[in-house]
């Protein structure tokens, strides 16, 4: 398979909408504390009401960029891939086909993943600001590894599908590649 092109994966749109109603319903509880802040002639109330309105005004914006633009989970190009699945996810941070050993779906928790395993996961995790670090830490001794692709919010891709993709572009990017034993799947 000839892969030139970038391929992505983008959140459904049922996940956006869900949130978009939490969030107004947010805003209206914050716009209900500024008015119980003026009829009770409290400051701190209106204080705490408006911060809350203004921050979930500002999500619920976020929120509509996605749901009308659409939220990248996964971005796979010919150089390698990005992870936007999951607060773990890396963003920006490319990983490169060359840096990858294993390309696996595993099961943990009743949820599926495709799990990546990296050459040098340590030079990975250098690279991640500290609160990311610190959860691909904690995805390493889960699961073996700490980058999993979550796409149980995924639109028309399951993670069995993006497993052949991947499998696919890695194997064209740095030949054909031998599996050396990653991790089995652990169940919780």
């Amino acid at each position: 398979m000839q892969t030139t092109e970038t391929f992505t994966v983008y959140q459904a749109k049922g996940r956006q909408v869900f949130l978009l109603f939490l969030d107004s319903l947010l805003v209206s509880l914050n716009l209900f504390v500024i008015y119980l802040g003026w009829l009770g002639e409290s400051l701190s109330y209106r204080i705490v009401g408006g911060c809350g309105t203004v921050l979930f005004v500002v999500w619920g914006g976020l929120l509509m960029r996605y749901f009308f633009k659409g939220k990248i989970l996964v971005q796979l190009t010919t150089e390698g891939f990005y992870d936007y699945s999951s607060l773990a996810a890396t963003g920006q941070l490319l990983i490169r086909w060359e840096d990858v050993s294993d390309i696996q779906e595993i099961t943990f928790g009743g949820q599926t993943f495709v799990s990546v395993k990296l050459v040098n996961e340590a030079d990975y995790l250098a690279h991640l600001s500290a609160y990311k670090r610190w959860l691909g830490q904690a995805n390493t001794k889960l699961t073996g590894t700490p980058v999993n692709l979550v796409l149980q919010t995924a639109r028309f891709m399951t993670a069995g599908e993006l497993l052949e993709r991947m499998t696919a572009d890695w194997k064209q990017a740095v030949g054909s590649p031998e599996k050396d034993g990653f991790a089995e799947s652990k169940d919780e």
